[in-house]
């Protein structure tokens, strides 16, 4: 989110196009009259909470009001192909990276999902209860740049790359977990990010009672992420002719699952409730894994016939999918480390439209409402 010079004039304009005087909208975001007076003369810029705070109560985005030219379109370029293969489906969107060599630019196809060996900062020299010892070669700068996600979006490789590709020195570590999961580890203190998609079944609402029964003492900020769509995902070219969750009660489908507390997992049960079948006729009900992308990956390697996962996931392993509802995704911050380096810099990228598009690209997400305060519990 970029908030300089660009702001001049859109807060006093929409400010007025809505009859609220300049102590008014002051009085509700929490500053002073000259503060608010600074930011619409463009001499001072604004935290990214009071950004958010403008923007809500006039009713805008972040990016109307602050953002500087983050328009670039997409572009189509010309480029050599720089693989012994073509893509099996000509037609089909092939991912690739983009680099320029001997003066070409090159394209090399890129795996939509894949697996490596994970960077890491250090390593446990001696493990107490709660303390431990550990070797690092990482300086305090740039541990104090690393951003903590806890959750189980697999965009969040996209949102270090988008960090990578601006210098930014925010570093973006993903922590694969369950929703509930990562508002526990949230309430301790021991992530930046908690990423939830949690359903109340009574009010059909997303995450904000699970938010505010795992975290009521300390005043956070609940930011959308994106909508996605949940399914089942199955065999290419869905051999066994599954149709919906009943078809999970024949005896020859197995599947896998996510760990309790997952949303995927609360959906499945939830689904399976008002559907009047038990979770237990089904083979590899109790088979769990981490993350979408594992449950993508055990239908592929034919290890499962089907799992509820994501659309991303089950697109980025060929798997036919069979929607079973659309999802927000939101992620829960605290609001006074909100305005601190990484998560100020992720901050900054969900209010870039630029970002937005990529993410909406990318992975499908419904990208609409990214970076829209959903909730602020003072």
């Amino acid at each position: 989110m970029t908030r300089v010079m660009a702001g001049i004039g859109r807060i006093r304009n929409a400010r007025a196009a809505r009859g609220i005087t300049q102590l008014e909208l002051a009085r509700r975001a929490g500053i002073s009259r000259q503060a608010l007076g600074a930011i619409e003369s463009g001499l001072y810029q604004p935290s990214v909470m009071v950004a958010l705070s403008l923007a809500r109560e006039l009713g805008e985005t972040v990016e109307t009001l602050f953002a500087n030219n983050d328009e670039q379109q997409c572009t189509r370029i010309d480029v050599s192909w720089s693989h012994p293969e073509a893509p099996s489906d000509r037609s089909s969107a092939c991912k690739v990276a983009l680099a320029r060599v001997a003066g070409k630019i090159i394209a090399v196809p890129q795996p939509a999902a894949r697996l490596w060996l994970s960077p890491a900062a250090g390593i446990v020299d001696h493990l107490g209860r709660k303390r431990a010892a550990v070797s690092t070669y990482w300086s305090q700068a740039e541990i104090d740049s690393s951003l903590l996600i806890a959750g189980c979006d697999p965009a969040v490789a996209i949102l270090g790359d988008w960090l990578a590709r601006r210098r930014s020195p925010v570093t973006a570590v993903a922590l694969r977990c369950s929703s509930s999961k990562a508002l526990a580890m949230l309430a301790k203190g021991g992530v930046h990010v908690a990423g939830v998609h949690l359903r109340d079944p009574k009010s059909g609402e997303y995450n904000l009672k699970s938010v505010h029964d795992a975290i009521s003492n300390r005043p956070l900020v609940v930011v959308n992420f994106a909508r996605w769509e949940l399914g089942l995902a199955v065999t290419a070219r869905n051999p066994l002719g599954i149709r919906g969750l009943a078809d999970l009660m024949r005896p020859q489908i197995r599947i896998v699952n996510r760990e309790t507390g997952s949303g995927a997992r609360l959906a499945l049960d939830e689904e399976l409730k008002q559907l009047g079948l038990q979770s237990k006729r089904i083979k590899g009900y109790t088979r769990e894994l981490p993350g979408h992308l594992e449950i993508a990956e055990a239908i592929a390697s034919a290890q499962a016939d089907a799992g509820v996962t994501i659309r991303v996931a089950a697109a980025a392993y060929g798997l036919a999918f069979i929607p079973l509802r659309e999802e927000r995704y939101d992620l829960v911050v605290f609001e006074d480390e909100s305005g601190l380096g990484p998560v100020k810099a992720m901050l900054e990228a969900l209010n870039s439209r630029r970002f937005a598009r990529e993410i909406n690209q990318l992975c499908a997400y419904d990208t609409g409402q990214m970076g829209d305060v959903i909730a602020q519990n003072h």
